[in-house]
């Protein structure tokens, strides 16, 4: 763990920073929005889908935690960190990685961060390198990969020789007379030549070079039989037809070192796991089976106890009739496009009055979205986006919002019994006469909520988080309620 030196995190002026979270791992987002609430910053934005960053963006945070654990290419991660650069070329990015996550860091520099904070972390170590970040903000360079010099050799010229047309001889097929007297006219005259030459050579044996060169009656691709050249001495040639044509050239082979890429053995494709397990080095696959497998047992643990006590309180899980037929993804990419135009396209996911009863929008983005008199009992909506939206009168009975953002949203006379929003955002939400007796509220942001005639009757509050004393006396509490220390049950309940 890194303590602070020079710097320390009281230095940076907590309530004006907003604090934009990326992160594939559930655990990391969720220790990050604690860590920097308990710091009374202005927002934290927090999200495990690239999508997100383009509208994100748009409320201007000033730093962000980019964590490219959790996949194997890092692909989610760097198309988010693309989206905020292309948004803000200059605001703070500290990526988040384990030690052996060199390579997919590699692929980030030239987007552009600021530091690397290496997992496991604590919330000591993420304050203090987001406070020394913001302070004196240093951008990491790009390594540049020094390029070796192209060694030219010397070529020495060579001294042209003159080739005689290539002449197109059939073997085997009578050919005609003008074309025998043609060829024969063509070998007299290549005879007379070489004969020539033969006689006016230089010393050395009268070869062709005139210095010790090929001796005479000595050709290349034929011999000299008696000072002429017979027809037997031409090398045999395959006919086509009476001549040459590209089906008689023999094949070229390749020279060595100059395969095409259509020689080479294309390699298998791999699977993610297989690719996850060649990044991790051997003397860490097993600890990072086991931290997996633990982070595993453990949800499942929750989820186990959860559960537990929703059959002990008496509820009935169930299944709402218009889940089967509902297209969650379609109304979810309309909506996010409607959000992304300002309304001038897609459609605003409107679900008003539905029985959506056990369906699952675990992490989906329906920002402002209409839920208002609708049954979302049993429903799965862990880190969903959900600020702003309307849930008036809608049913949430057990329903899971571990981790959801539902800032500003509109939570009057919502039924909340038994619901999970451990960890959830509750900053700004109306939740006038709204009822959470028994709801799990460890974690959760409670501040500037409007708590007018809410029913907190046998609910634990003592781990909420920004919940202050007059929020609770306009509250309904009774003996049951637990608060946090330093807040006291209203008054009119001690009379």
């Amino acid at each position: 763990m890194r303590h602070p030196t020079q710097i320390s995190s009281t230095d940076v002026v907590w309530p004006k920073i907003r604090v934009l979270v990326f992160s594939l791992d559930d655990s990391f987002r969720f220790l990050a929005r604690q860590t920097f609430r308990k710091q009374n910053v202005r927002d934290v934005l927090s999200t495990s889908v690239s999508a997100d960053g383009t509208p994100m963006m748009a409320q201007c945070p000033d730093i962000a935690l980019v964590d490219v654990d959790g996949e194997a290419d890092g692909k989610a991660a760097l198309a988010f960190l693309e989206r905020v650069r292309a948004k803000s070329p200059e605001m703070p990015v500290l990526m988040v990685a384990r030690s052996d996550d060199r390579r997919l860091v590699a692929h980030a520099l030239p987007f552009g961060i600021e530091g690397i904070v290496t997992k496991p972390t604590s919330g000591h170590e993420l304050i203090h390198r987001v406070a020394e970040t913001l302070k004196t903000p240093t951008r990491m360079p790009v390594p540049v990969v020094a390029v070796k010099p192209v060694i030219t050799l010397d070529q020495r010229s060579a001294t042209p020789v003159a080739v005689p047309p290539p002449t197109t001889v059939a073997l085997g097929v009578p050919e005609p007379a003008a074309e025998a007297a043609a060829v024969k006219a063509q070998l007299a005259a290549l005879t007379a030549r070489i004969g020539h030459v033969a006689a006016g050579g230089g010393g050395g044996g009268g070869g062709v070079s005139g210095g010790g060169g090929w001796g005479a009656g000595h050709v290349v691709s034929g011999k000299i039989t008696g000072g002429k050249l017979a027809m037997g001495d031409v090398p045999p040639v395959k006919a086509s037809g009476g001549s040459l044509g590209a089906d008689d050239l023999a094949p070229v082979k390749p020279a060595a070192g100059t395969l095409g890429d259509d020689d080479l053995p294309k390699p298998p494709k791999k699977t993610k796991r297989e690719l996850l397990a060649e990044a991790l080095p051997e003397a860490l696959r097993p600890k990072r089976k086991a931290e997996d497998e633990a982070a595993r047992k453990k949800a499942e643990e929750d989820r186990t106890r959860w559960q537990e006590e929703l059959t002990q309180a008496g509820h009935e899980e169930r299944t709402g009739k218009d889940v089967a037929g509902l297209d969650v993804d379609s109304i979810v990419a309309a909506h996010v496009l409607w959000l992304t135009s300002q309304g001038a396209q897609g459609k605003r996911a409107t679900l008003q009055g539905m029985d959506l009863a056990g369906g699952d929008l675990a992490r989906t983005v329906l920002a402002n979205a209409t839920f208002r008199e609708a049954d979302l009992s049993d429903c799965a909506l862990t880190e969903a986006r959900l600020d702003g939206a309307d849930f008036r009168f809608a049913s949430l009975n057990a329903a899971d919002l571990s981790g959801a953002n539902l800032g500003v949203a509109q939570l009057r006379h919502a039924n909340l019994r038994l619901a999970k929003l451990e960890g959830a955002s509750l900053r700004g939400a109306d939740l006038s006469g709204a009822q959470l007796t028994g709801a799990k509220l460890a974690g959760a942001d409670f501040k500037g909520a409007t708590l007018m005639g809410t029913d907190l009757k046998d609910t634990d509050l003592s781990q909420v988080d920004n919940l202050s004393q007059g929020q609770i006396d306009k509250a309904e509490c009774d003996m049951k309620t637990k608060l946090p220390p330093g807040i006291f049950r209203p008054r009119k309940e001690e009379d």
